[in-house]
């Protein structure tokens, strides 16, 4: 036969109409498995999936199956386009519900492409292209019964293989690792998938269908179902179990050291530990010197949206959950634990100040709830729309407008947060405030090799300027000596493109020690300190709680830094964690801090620990432990 018969042949057979669906529900996952750092059985899972669909499809009538095969088809190809961006940029997969971030990061999405390899934009849009081709290729097909019931038996064998994929999926995880079947990294990936603390883990055992599939049960569908009032009583009493095993913390050298004191909280947005220097940030690096210096303070990211984390952390002793829901579906919950609301209940005002809009990140009605009175918006005490104009490329504005001023430095006792900006991302003449900044300080534009690295010290400057005035002002008004001043970064500078360089520049020895960020607290008079225990973001509300002497008889995640029963760690959503002897990641120690520190350290106790806290936290929230 003519090789062009029997082409046309098959193209008008039931072979294709299955062949053709099934193959193209594949290359989804195919791209993303090229795109990321995946186990190549997750491919396992994807052709069940693509098969059970194709099956699917072949027994609808014609017209339905074209226009369903196209929706899925899209959807899914959809899906793998934007995991694998997100992969490229954040090194980590998203939850479903995270597309809810998307508006609020739109504003930046014209730099999203500069992080992304030159042959990705083409490879997605034939991606999205095939979908109609596929369609139009896949033939016009008659059912007959005999048909369907084959189908459908091979669509229901095909299902209730999967369970025993998931087991041989876990077990090949071990077997690469060289683990044994006791170990209790080997089980790390199972356990994400039980309990959804971490999106790649779950696409790395099973796939973008099958682990899109649990997202949206575990996510949307089964908090709907009866029951889990039960439920609610059982994870409550987890929580409890888990504080009563932890020893309650008591009074130490610093409870109350700085009671009485106004306070004003800085969200340093992106002042990464390299960023900070003499020459560029000499009034942060006296605030450093003179106060209490925290070195080895690490912001790790929960959740997918990295300034708001932290920013929800700080103020709650809580991080952003891990388990695929939003944090603002805990807007309505109860953060009578938090530090706004410490503060308030002990007779202080707390306001939040920022130069972004009430909308973004949903800060309107999020600052309210965590326990501030306002969320004020500069862009309301000028008369620029644009909120990158004028003065607002400044975080000084909230000094030199009288009106904000007065707000931040009110004649009573206070406690204010103020979110900078001035060192956000991007770093290059194409945005406004880099631009800005280095016509102001036109000797950075040379510090460095590569060029985003001058912005970014240009930037800085302009923080520091913030806090050189913020320390002016006090003075003028009488209350420099009655305020501390509180500075701690969200993260680390991973919107940087050449992050070879920042690497460089942090001088970490691994990479997660790249999340280590500035914390610092300064008070005139403080004796001056510097506290090297390794700590992490959660641990800030409950050291200022006793610092303040303001410890409510409530347990928090993190711990107080100044408890002397507390060893210290950080915790990362994946399941990594850092601690005073060794850093451990992917299932294994990565780096030593002094020879045979590994032996020291109780690896599978810690990893115990590092699951137990991922847990907590997630059941913190999604019980609203704090009203209980």
């Amino acid at each position: 036969m003519h090789p062009s018969r029997a082409l046309r042949r098959f193209f008008s057979s039931a072979a294709a109409a299955l062949l053709i669906p099934w193959l193209s529900f594949l290359l989804p996952e195919i791209f993303i498995h090229i795109c990321t750092d995946t186990s190549a059985f997750s491919l396992a899972f994807s052709v069940v999936w693509a098969g059970v669909f194709a099956g699917f499809l072949f027994a609808l009538p014609q017209r339905p199956a074209r226009i369903l095969f196209v929706l899925l088809y899209e959807l899914s190809a959809a899906l793998a386009i934007i995991q694998a961006g997100y992969f490229e940029i954040f090194g980590k997969f998203m939850w479903l519900a995270d597309l809810a971030y998307l508006r609020d990061g739109a504003e930046f999405a014209g730099s999203v492409f500069d992080y992304l390899p030159g042959g990705f934009v083409p490879a997605a849009v034939l991606l999205l292209l095939w979908g109609a081709l596929a369609c139009h290729l896949r033939p016009k097909t008659t059912v007959s019964r005999a048909k369907f019931l084959a189908v459908c038996f091979c669509v229901i064998t095909a299902i209730a293989t999967l369970p025993y994929l998931l087991d041989a999926s876990c077990a090949t995880d071990e077997l690469e690792q060289g683990l044994g079947t006791d170990y209790y990294a080997g089980k790390s990936l199972r356990r994400a998938y039980d309990l959804m603390y971490d999106a790649h883990k779950v696409y790395s055992l099973c796939g973008l269908y099958h682990s899109a599939g649990r997202d949206i049960w575990v996510h949307l569908l089964e908090p709907q179902l009866p029951g889990n009032k039960s439920e609610e009583t059982q994870e409550l009493a987890r929580i409890e179990s888990y504080f009563a095993e932890r020893e309650p913390a008591a009074e130490n050298e610093m409870t109350g050291k700085l009671a009485g004191k106004n306070v004003i909280l800085v969200l340093m947005e992106s002042a990464d530990d390299w960023t900070i220097r003499e020459d560029t940030t000499p009034t942060l690096c006296r605030l450093m010197r003179e106060g209490i210096n925290f070195t080895n303070m690490y912001t790790p990211l929960y959740g997918s949206v990295r300034t708001f984390n932290t920013e929800f952390t700080v103020n709650t002793g809580v991080f952003s959950p891990t388990d695929g829901s939003l944090t603002f579906t805990y807007c309505g919950n109860d953060y009578s634990e938090s530090l706004p609301n410490a503060f308030r209940a002990a007779g202080y005002s707390a306001n939040a100040f920022h130069y972004n809009s009430p909308s973004f990140y949903s800060r309107g009605v999020m600052e309210p709830s965590m326990g501030y009175e306002n969320y004020i918006c500069y862009a309301d005490y000028t008369e620029y729309g644009n909120h990158f104009s004028g003065k607002l490329y400044e975080d000084t504005f909230v000094l030199t407008n009288p009106d904000l001023r007065a707000n931040l430095l009110p004649d009573e006792p206070f406690f204010n947060f103020v979110i900078s900006r001035n060192a956000h991302m991007p770093y290059s003449s194409d945005d406004s405030v880099s631009k800005y900044a280095i016509e102001q300080y036109p000797e950075y534009a040379d510090a460095d090799a590569c060029d985003e690295v001058g912005y970014y010290f240009a930037k800085m400057k302009l923080l520091d300027n913030f806090f050189a005035q913020l320390l002016d002002e006090l003075e003028q008004v009488g209350e420099l000596e009655n305020t501390v001043i509180i500075g701690v970064t969200d993260h680390y500078s991973y919107s940087m493109k050449d992050q070879k360089r920042v690497r460089e520049l942090s001088d970490v020895p691994v990479d997660l020690m790249v999340e280590k960020t500035p914390f610092f607290i300064w008070s005139s008079g403080l004796e001056p300190m510097t506290v090297s225990t390794t700590l992490n973001t959660s641990d800030i509300a409950p050291t200022l709680l006793n610092l303040f002497g303001l410890s409510p008889d409530t347990q928090y995640v993190g711990q107080d830094a100044f408890n002397p029963s507390y060893s210290g760690y950080a915790i990362f959503s994946d399941g990594s964690w850092i601690d005073s002897n060794v850093v451990y990641q992917n299932g294994e120690v990565v780096y030593e801090f002094s020879n045979g520190a590994a032996a020291q350290t109780d690896i599978e106790q810690m990893n115990q620990t590092a699951q137990d806290f991922i847990e907590i936290n997630n059941l913190i929230l999604k019980t609203d432990y704090y009203s209980k």
